[in-house]
């Protein structure tokens, strides 16, 4: 094994045994420069195994269940998480009741749906992320919210837990978005944490119409907290390439395909 190899092995090393790290203390640990570092997580030897963001790095697929902050995890694929939430703002419509678990997607979502002020002050969210109530009240945007109180996490901006879910249990919606932690090659969703599984079921039960957002990082992957199928829900937005089997399966159970 060469050099440069097992340095970057050793990358992956180091970042399972942290949640995060700055690329100067990563330097600093394989007494190479910052420069260095960053030619590495642009090789092909690791790409698709970390993500970067604020000059920080961690293991890619790992952000939520290492609970890596949101403010880490809400710069990664940006740009393709833009593309999604943009195509998601399409099929919300004057009235509607939505359903938004708190996640890098959704809360984009909110921030897009600033570009259609007929629908502000004409929809209502449930949801349970601080961080899109601090954007409202910041923009100061007339968008009633109802929000799912429970035990606050500091580091995920949100709130969790069985009172999240039993207030969510209360409560219909006429559509949902929902981002999985992880989707596998049979199309099974599933997420890193008992508390995110339980939400993203109440959420679905309670939602009339349910949206799947999946990014290219969260295939194929798995986490350990089953969820369900993606055929459990009716509309996919997506910018993952699905197989000739995969989109077969997905048709026969008649949900809509939007690639991005």
């Amino acid at each position: 094994m060469g050099k440069v190899e097992s340095r970057r092995n050793k990358i992956i090393e180091i970042l399972n045994e942290n949640s995060i790290l700055s690329l100067a203390n990563l330097a600093e640990s394989l007494n190479v420069t910052t420069e260095t570092i960053r030619n590495d997580l642009k090789s092909e030897q690791l790409a698709g195994k970390v993500v970067q963001a604020h000059g920080s790095v961690a293991i890619a697929h790992t952000t939520i269940a290492r609970d890596v902050p949101y403010s880490f995890r809400k710069e990664v694929n940006s740009k393709s998480k833009s593309k999604i939430a943009d195509q998601a703002c399409k099929l919300v419509s004057p009235g509607q009741v939505i359903a938004i678990e708190h996640n890098s997607i959704s809360v984009m979502l909110i921030h897009m749906l600033g570009q259609y002020p007929q629908l502000l002050n004409n929809i209502t969210i449930i949801t349970n992320s601080f961080s899109i109530m601090h954007y409202v009240q910041e923009k100061k945007l007339e968008l009633p919210i109802i929000f799912l109180g429970g035990t606050f996490s500091l580091n995920q901006e949100n709130a969790f837990g069985s009172m999240t879910v039993h207030q969510m249990k209360e409560l219909k919606a006429d559509i949902s978005f929902i981002s999985p932690g992880a989707i596998d090659e049979d199309l099974e969703i599933t997420a890193y944490k008992e508390q995110d599984a339980d939400l993203q079921k109440a959420i679905m039960k309670n939602s009339q119409k349910n949206i799947l957002l999946i990014e290219n990082s969260k295939y194929p992957s798995i986490a350990m907290w089953k969820v369900n199928h993606a055929t459990d829900y009716d509309t996919i937005i997506t910018e993952v390439d699905f197989t000739k089997e995969q989109l077969e399966t997905l048709a026969k159970a008649q949900i809509d395909i939007l690639n991005i």
